[in-house]
């Protein structure tokens, strides 16, 4: 079901909105969303005509994290190989800067395009070929506006940029686009419309994001939370608290220290970390069949990547299940209310998978029925992972 676009709108000067919802029909590439949402970010900080290069740099930014962090596809593959100029774009990037942040701002990231600016100019190019233009086809199909249509449908851009040249005003066009040299063509919107895209600027960003998401889903079929992989994570969201304290209680009903599944060593309680054996990045979720302690020095190593399946498996399906069987002992003498208490708490925020509630943490599994259930459910998403893209980790302990 396509999502629909309500707002509380001034309607100055007859802005059409019913052709402003129908810019993102008729896509193959993300590129309109990235263009269009580059351009409502821009708007809000500069009043004055913005170049296809700066448009593009705010696209390279705005999907930077996706592409890096989360793997995702931005549009289709031949041949296995990206077919994406903005995902190669960036790519471009990462592989000519090195040590560059995987979490760079604004500025750090407009320096690194700035240094592989040689390199990117290809991509840039390709990506001004159509969107710029295709983006303004709703705004031209009405009656008076056939010519115009007519050279955005046979891609007679130069015509277009004189046709518009032309115009009154009064076609009340989101954009414009001025005549330049190839990157430095300039887009100027239409007053009447930046108001409109400012007054209504959350809602419009949330549409956007919810077709984007969308579309993505479609590039990425079978990875999980594509509506959060969109942005930045918000590191507010994880909800990591009632596991890390789930293990200091073993610590406490046992006096046996926590280990490292990844090198065996003893983790100090004021460095305890919790890890995501698939990485959180691509699971999209905090659940306690996933996670694993870990030092804080060692997961900032791991980071966004995957350890060796045959390695350390099951090692770490052992530890799991070594906790396991703390909340549910064969010997009901030996229950601790305390940890049954503190996995209660857990439950509510790290236990939500079916399987995981229905199968796995129940009383009266064995240790192999236990990692079978685990090695049968992880597997799938380990392995997934693997296929998006994701890096394999190298343990230097």
């Amino acid at each position: 079901m396509r999502p629909e676009l309500h707002l509380k709108i001034v309607y100055e000067n007859n802005l059409d909105t019913d052709k402003f919802v129908l810019m993102f029909n008729n896509k193959t590439q993300s590129y309109k969303f990235y263009w269009f949402e580059a351009i409502l970010n821009l708007i809000k900080e500069k009043d004055y005509d913005l170049t296809f290069d700066e448009v593009i740099d705010e696209m390279i930014y705005e999907a930077w994290h996706t592409v890096t962090h989360y793997h995702l596809r931005l549009g289709p593959t031949v041949n296995g190989n990206t077919e994406n100029f903005l995902e190669h774009a960036i790519k471009i990037i990462n592989s000519n800067v090195p040590g560059f942040s995987q979490n760079p701002s604004r500025e750090e990231l407009k320096s690194a395009i700035k240094i592989c600016e040689k390199e990117l100019k290809r991509d840039k190019t390709r990506l001004t070929d159509y969107v710029p233009y295709k983006l303004l086809y709703p705004f031209f199909d009405k009656e008076g506006m056939e010519e115009g249509l007519s050279y955005i449908k046979n891609d007679k851009h130069s015509h277009l940029i004189a046709y518009m040249a032309q115009l009154s005003g009064d076609e009340n066009l989101l954009y414009t686009i001025l005549d330049g040299v190839g990157l430095q063509k300039k887009i100027r919107i239409n007053p009447y419309w930046r108001k409109f895209l400012l007054e209504n600027y959350n809602v419009i960003q949330s549409w956007v994001q919810y077709n984007k998401a969308q579309f993505l889903q479609d590039r990425n079929p079978g990875v999980p939370g594509i509506i959060n992989k969109i942005c930045p994570e918000n590191e507010e969201i994880r909800k990591l608290d009632q596991a890390r304290k789930l293990w200091k209680t073993t610590v406490e009903i046992t006096g046996q220290p926590i280990k490292e599944i990844y090198t065996g060593k003893k983790i100090p309680l004021e460095i305890l970390s919790i890890d995501h054996f698939v990485p959180r990045s691509y699971i999209s979720n905090d659940e306690l069949w996933n996670l694993t302690p870990m030092s804080k020095t060692l997961n900032s190593s791991k980071n966004n990547r995957l350890p060796a399946w045959d390695e350390f498996f099951e090692p770490f399906a052992r530890y799991q299940y070594y906790l396991y069987n703390l909340i549910f002992p064969t010997d009901e003498s030996k229950k601790s209310p305390i940890l049954i208490d503190q996995f209660k708490k857990c439950r509510k925020n790290n236990v939500n998978a079916i399987w995981a509630s229905e199968t796995l943490y129940i009383a009266g599994n064995s240790d192999v029925q236990f990692m079978n259930i685990l090695r049968h459910n992880l597997k799938p998403m380990y392995e997934a992972a693997q296929l998006q893209g994701y890096d394999m980790w190298k343990v230097n302990a």
